[in-house]
């Protein structure tokens, strides 16, 4: 269970960093993002982050933050 609960959190992990990457990557008219939601970094954030990004809609997406040195998830747009 353990283990599982590892990978998934890992996996999550490597798909909100390629989102966050690829949205800075692609050229665009700003490179401003609006954080709407802030979620604890843990995995259970991680899930409930992605679950509100696809409730949202596609211009929404979870991305990896550091405020004031503690870590969190944020669900953004551009």
């Amino acid at each position: 269970m353990k283990a599982a609960l590892k990978r998934l959190s890992t996996g999550m992990a490597a798909a909100v960093v390629t989102t966050a990457l690829a949205a800075a990557v692609v050229p665009g008219p700003a490179n401003a993002q609006v954080i709407v939601r802030w979620y604890p970094y843990t995995s259970a954030g991680a899930q409930s982050c992605n679950a509100a990004a696809n409730a949202a809609g596609p211009e929404y997406y979870c991305t990896a933050l550091k405020i004031g040195g503690t870590m969190v998830w944020a669900l953004a747009r551009p």
